[in-house]
């Protein structure tokens, strides 16, 4: 965002004398200044051309152990902790660097500019910008592997052989403005420069540059002792080998323990299903027997109420009979003859029905 700030200003700015070259030749431009060095901060990384490959994944280059031999670089292997991977920054620093600068500037054609390379009669300006940064704490650095490594590396090799410990990516916009000559029309971005008028209609171009930290083998075994670093680790290793070992036995015994309580407890399940067979098929028995007292219950149920429906008729029957004892000398007879005579009797025993109605009579039942 800082630098998209500066350059729209910065085109805002040379606008009107854009303006003013078109129309005329003979109009007085602000001159520039051109060849501001680079800050001292920046000249003092560490650039190699070889990594350029890494623009994209500093992170990847970090913890990589590389051999410089002249101009030629080449990554040899990878040294990080498995779970201590780099720490990444973005970076949200304003522009580094911001300068017009011509074939005669020092660091033309340099690598830490992107190799950037000035023709006469032509002016670039270059805008710097650190905008990633990642680096590896020191204990994130595996030191023991390193020096089993560098075990059976030649001492010629070592001198050569460099740890990346950080590295920086850098933005590299540049754009060319080419001097006007005679009566050519001018256009772009204008200004001049000892009296001479340079312009241009080009964008920025962008590039990018990796610079790195690094520390070389020798110093890097020197800072930690090799023997001490691969003796410790080998009683570590045998202390962690005996350790694993009496976890092992602790283990085994744990194990049979735990195997006679299964044995045990599949016994008790086998006795227990053993007599839950033999209670099975005594419950089968019961329930068999009981079936059959449910059904001589449920027959002599029937019988009861059989017995208690005659019983409640007999009762009644009984109760009627009684009742016509008791009312025996109650009952009426009364006889009537055809000539409307009327003879009254409390029982037929006295005079049988048939004889009276021989007798002419018509007999009728009256009860009270």
């Amino acid at each position: 965002m800082p630098t998209r700030i500066f350059l729209a200003a910065f085109l805002l700015s040379f606008s009107c004398q854009t303006l003013l070259a078109q129309s005329s030749r003979k109009i007085k431009l602000t001159p520039v200044t051109v060849g501001f060095d680079l800050p001292e901060s920046y000249k003092q990384r560490t650039f190699i051309k070889g990594l350029a490959g890494f623009v994209n994944k500093i992170d990847q280059l970090v913890g990589a152990m590389i051999l410089v031999d002249g101009n030629k670089t080449t990554v040899l292997t990878r040294f990080v902790k498995q779970d201590k991977p780099p720490v990444v920054t973005a970076s949200t620093s304003d522009v580094i660097y911001n300068s017009k600068i011509d074939s005669k500037f020092k660091f033309n054609g340099a690598y830490s500019i992107a190799s950037t390379k000035i023709e006469k009669d032509n002016i670039y300006e270059i805008i710097l910008t650190d905008v990633g940064y990642a680096f590896l704490p020191e204990d994130y650095i595996p030191y023991l592997e390193i020096c089993r490594a560098a075990t059976n590396v030649a001492p010629e090799t070592r001198a050569k052989t460099f740890y990346v410990r950080s590295a920086k990516l850098t933005t590299v916009y540049t754009r060319a403005f080419q001097k006007a000559m005679g009566n050519t029309e001018i256009s772009g971005v204008v200004f001049s420069v000892g009296g001479e008028v340079y312009n241009t209609t080009d964008q920025f171009k962008l590039d990018y540059v990796v610079s790195v930290d690094l520390v070389s083998l020798e110093k890097l075994l020197s800072l930690h002792n090799c023997n001490d670093l691969i003796n410790n680790e080998e009683i570590a290793r045998r202390d962690k080998a005996e350790k694993a070992r009496l976890e092992a036995m602790r283990a085994d015994e744990e194990k049979k323990a735990r195997e006679q309580e299964a044995q045990y407890a599949k016994n008790q399940v086998e006795e227990l299903r053993k007599t839950l067979s033999e209670s099975l098929v005594r419950t089968v028995e019961m329930q068999c027997q009981l079936q059959e007292a449910q059904e001589r219950e449920r027959n002599a149920l029937d019988q009861l109420q059989s017995a208690i429906k005659r019983a409640d008729e007999m009762t009644a029957k009984a109760q009627v009979a009684q009742q016509n004892v008791e009312n025996k000398e109650e009952i009426i007879l009364t006889f009537k003859s055809r000539e409307g005579k009327v003879l009254e009797i409390k029982s037929l025993e006295e005079l049988s029905e048939e004889k009276l109605r021989e007798l002419g009579f018509d007999v009728e039942i009256l009860k009270r």
